[in-house]
Formats: structure tokens, sequence, C-alpha cells
């Protein structure tokens, strides 16, 4: 007998391909539950390799089945059901973590089966490369024809380089010119921020740095039009990002806060035909140090690959650094009519933002004056527990930079570091409690929540860097198997990657393109009523637990957008465990499957 396969009722209806805008099909119903979870990717041959199971009946056994040869290879006992808040479901476990053959396999319970998945030392290493690559298909002024996805550009945004300053202030007029080109689009539009370049460009330096062997030159795959610089990929990808953001520094060395159209363009329209005028838009203190921190990572990062480019953004560095000594205050303006075609990314306290620009200098240089503020004026701040990294909160980026720091004090880094294994240690604490092994407590189930889960797994993969435990690798890895599948809706939450990926990414390249790009990060459930009409009516209408209020529909902004600094925590974490393989082939990155796109006519 054929074994069906449950999936989520939302992926078997195609929900999102006629959907008016703002509305929801008829047709949507609350995800199916039942399953087997698995990471829809895989599991690495020396770690733990759990499934959860949630299926009606009293199922005791589990078998493991070799795709190729239709045999099973494993059998297993599951634990009891036990009950999961965060999925409102009961959850059984699945342990086959001492089988370690290579190869393709599916579980097999109560008459159900699971998605395929790999078993292997470097089953992570494609989707990697596909995350990285997002971003060199997220490029901005960059002509480029893509053979692997189809996606051909002209020269996306090309009035960038006349954007306009939309305020008046001591340094600029209002409709002064400046060359805002390059760069990555932000998500879903087509703005470009000055805080989510610097956090997202710095979490794919954190991941060269990390382990420098992991990358090389011709990694990426670069499609036709987009130059290659004499470096590892990675790091020429990041240098992309890098010399857009030192043209939004200003002569004071404050930055701009973003560039951007002052109307939201259409679906249907591209980066070349969405010709709107673009204007630079806000000054904020939070972003300018977020700027400079990232530039001081440059500074450390590029020193032995490219010297020039390193020592010039070190030097942007100590300007924003400068300027923020003199700016003691928190600043962010508001014009109106600034938020009417972007994101606001509006941080109003930059007292964590401070401390990373501060770290990182202290890091790169081991000027005692970086450290000598962190001691002093931010004292506070700096040694108290952390939350996961995001744009408006680095404290966590900032105390593993100091710790690493050659020339820290090492009581005073011992305080820095301890609140950072704390919260790493709460982090494990929180997985071990949930039925999913997910790191995400109930108030994080907001937008964004799959960033933020992955993000916490990075907590833990530095954590491990200063203080090694086991708990703190598999913890991570956890949150690798959540993103892609092992997950009470059997969703990757990876565009292209496993079996049951968003199929309709609220992505304006996408849907006017009709190029479907891979390794886009979307945000996964969000439990926050609000976020917008789709996601809204559907907590409305089914009440879902947590860990289920996702739809895979074109018009969840809150739910299903993918933004650059997600895809850096899954940068970050890939990255981690992933194997340099120079036999890996454009070929391998291709998709496997065509995904139906918004229909306009």
């Amino acid at each position: 007998m054929k074994l069906a396969r449950k999936m989520p009722i939302m992926a078997a209806l195609g929900i999102g391909m006629l959907l008016p805008l703002g509305t929801m099909n008829d047709n949507v119903a609350m995800a199916a539950s039942e399953g087997i979870h698995v990471d829809q990717v895989g599991y690495l041959e020396d770690y733990s390799k759990v499934a959860m199971i949630s299926l009606k009946g009293d199922s005791k056994d589990f078998s493991l089945v070799d795709t190729a040869t239709g045999k099973t290879v494993y059998q297993g006992k599951l634990t009891d059901k036990a009950y999961d808040e965060m999925s409102g479901e009961y959850v059984a476990r699945a342990d086959f973590s001492d089988f370690k053959v290579p190869g393709t396999y599916k579980l097999v319970a109560g008459g159900e089966e699971s998605a395929d998945f790999a078993i292997g030392k470097n089953v992570y290493a494609v989707p990697a490369l596909q995350n990285w690559r997002s971003y060199t298909l997220s490029r901005s002024n960059t002509p480029m024809n893509d053979k692997l996805t189809g996606l051909k550009i002209v020269s996306g945004h090309a009035q960038d380089k006349e954007a306009q300053v939309y305020f008046t202030d001591k340094l600029n007029k209002k409709g002064d010119v400046v060359d805002a080109s390059g760069g990555w689009y932000d998500a879903g539009d087509y703005g470009k921020y000055t805080t989510t370049a610097a956090i997202a460009s710095a979490e794919l330096m954190m991941a060269y740095e990390a382990n420098p062997d992991k990358f090389f030159k011709g990694q990426l795959f670069f499609p036709e039009g987009v130059q290659e610089e004499n470096m590892p990929d990675a790091l020429s990808e990041v240098k992309f990002e890098l010399e857009f953001m030192k043209k939004m520094q200003r002569s004071d060395g404050s930055t701009f806060h973003k560039i951007s159209g002052a109307q939201w363009p259409g679906f249907d329209k591209s980066p070349d035909t969405d010709t709107q005028q673009r204007y630079l838009y806000s000054t904020c203190t939070a972003s300018t140090a977020m700027y400079g921190a990232s530039m001081a990572m440059a500074g450390r990062v590029y020193a032995d690959i490219d010297k020039a480019f390193a020592k010039d953004c070190l030097k942007n560095a100590e300007k924003a650094w400068a300027y923020l000594a003199k700016e003691k205050e928190s600043v962010y303006r508001v014009d109106e009519g600034q938020e009417s075609g972007s994101g606001p990314y509006n941080d109003t306290a930059d007292a964590t933002e401070r401390c990373w620009l501060a770290a990182e200098l202290f890091r790169t240089t081991g000027d005692k004056k970086y450290e000598k503020y962190l001691m002093t004026e931010q004292k506070d701040v700096i040694t108290r527990k952390p939350s996961f990294f995001t744009w408006d909160d680095t404290l966590a980026l900032a105390q593993f930079s100091y710790a690493k720091a050659a020339k820290a004090n090492p009581e005073f880094k011992a305080k820095v570091q301890a609140a950072l294994i704390s919260y790493a240690d709460d982090i494990v604490g929180t997985i071990g409690k949930d039925g999913f092994d997910c790191s995400l407590k109930q108030n994080e189930y907001t937008w964004a929540s799959t960033k933020n889960a992955v993000t916490k797994g990075d907590i833990l993969l530095l954590a491990n860097q200063l203080a090694p435990k086991q708990a703190y690798v598999e913890g991570a890895l956890s949150q690798i198997h959540y993103m892609f599948g092992r997950n009470v809706l059997n969703k990757s939450f990876m565009t292209g990657v496993g079996e049951n990926p968003p199929e309709h990414p609220h992505n304006r390249i996408h849907e006017s393109t009709g190029a479907y790009v891979p390794g886009l990060l979307v945000g996964g459930p969000n439990a926050v009523s609000g976020g917008d009409p789709d996601q809204t009516e559907y907590i409305a209408k089914y009440n879902p637990a947590p860990a289920k209020c996702y739809i895979d529909v074109l018009m969840s902004w809150s739910t299903n957008e993918y933004a650059i600094d997600y895809c850096g925590a899954g940068i970050y974490a890939l990255s981690y465990f992933m194997q340099p393989d120079k036999n890996i082939k454009a070929d391998d990155l291709k998709l496997t499957r065509d995904f139906p796109l918004w229909d306009f006519k």
C-alpha cells in the first residue's frame, strides 16, 4: 500500500495563486498539523537525528526507509506523546541518531511517511550557497542574467545615482543630489536601509571570520553581469554592500537612514520599471553606530585581502565614532511623508548600537579609548544579559566582539562574557522544553520569528566559541532543523529549499520578473494580530497556536516576507555547519520544481 504523505492544507491548495490583494482566499483552512516532521534538507552524520511525530492513534514504532531501494534500514521506538503548548499538539519523538550511513531516506510511522531527506557530512552546503546567492540576486543597480533562476535585470533603479535628499538640515538642503547606487534591496520592497545593511553585512562577515577556510573564489557562481573581485566570492558579495553603505555616510560622520521611493511600488513593477524618484530619508544615531560597527569589522576582515579597502572602512568607522562622541543623545529624524513608500526601522534608543561600535573598534584597533567607553559610560549596558540580536538591539554582538578582543581587560571581559553565556544557557533551557526543540518562547512568535529562532541558534554558536559546550552546537542545529521543516507546519521557511518551501513569498522581484529566487528566509509564524490583513483575518478565524500563525500567501508580509537580516541569520548558522566543496556544480543549485506566481492578467 502506498503511504499517504501529510502536507499542510494550504500548500496542497496552492493558496495565494489567485489571491486578491489584502484578502484571504475562501479556501484557506488552518494548516494540517498531523504528520512526521523532519528537516527536509537532512541531518549531519555525526550529530543527533530526531524527527517529531504528531499522529492520531497509538503508534509505537518508526522505520527509516532508503528511498533509492525502498528497503527499511533502521527501526526504532517512539517516545510517549507529550503536549507542546506552542504548537497545540501532542508530539512524540523518533530518535535515529545512531544511524550514520549517508544516503536519502524517509521516515515511516503510523501508516504515514515523511518528506525525503538526506544524511551526510555536508547536507547544508547547497542551501548555504543558495542562501548566500540570494544576496547577489538582490543587488540593485546591477545588470544580471542568472541562468540558474532565469532572473534577468537590466539595471534596477539606475536613478539611485541621482537620489535626492528629502530634508534640510545643517549639512544638506532638500533636493540635494547624492549618488546612493549599489547595495542590496532590503526585503520584498526596493528600499535600502542603513540599519539592516549594517547588521546583514556584519552577519556575513562573522560567518567568514569564524571559518575563513570554507570560502573561495568561484563558490557562488555569480551570474553574467556581476563583477568578480579577486577574493573569495563571499567577501566580494559583502564588499558590494559595504561600498553602497559608504555612500550613505555624510561629511560629519553621520549617515542617511534609508533610500526609497515616495510610494510603495506595485507588484508588477520590476527593479527596471520602478522609475519613480528615489529619496534619502532621515538620520539616525543608531543606524550610524551600526554602520560604524560593520565598517570597523570590515577593517579587520579585509585587512589581509584588500588593504586599501580595509583601511578606508576603518577610517569611516572612526568618523562615525567621532560624530557620535559629539552627538550624545539618541536621534531619529522624522519628516512628514518619509514612511509612505518604505519601512521606518525607527530605533530611538541607541545604547546597544553604540556599544557594538565601540566593541568592534576596540577589537580591530586595540585602542583602549574604546574599551574605556564600555567600562565607564556603558558599563551597565554591556554587562547585562542580552536578547537575540536584531536591528534595534545589538548588545549580544557587542558582547561577543569585546570578548574576542585580544587586549580586553580580563576581569571586565569575564563579566561581559558571563552575561552572554547566561543567555545562551537560557536558550538551551527553552529548547529543552519545546516539543519541536525550537528556541522561541511564546512572546517571540512575532514578526520575523524564524529569524529570531535561527538568531538564537547563532547566539549558541557564538557562545560555543567562547565556552565550548556540545549543547550549544546541538541547540543551534535544532534551529536549522526548525527552519527547514521540523516544525508543526511541515514548512521549510527558506524559498526553494526542502519539499514544502514558501511558494508565494512577499517579494516584488519574484512577482514582477517571474523568477523564483531560492535561499530567501521568510518571517514565519507571527501570533501578534495586526501584522497584515491576511494574517489578522487568519488568526481571528482559526485562533491557531503560536507556531501555526503562518500563511503562504503573497500579501502576508508579516509572515511571508524575507529580509536581508533574516537571511543573514541563516547564513551564519548554515556556514558554520557546511564544509567547502569545490565539486559542487552550478546545476546543483538549480530549482528542481516550478513555483506558481501571481497572475496579473
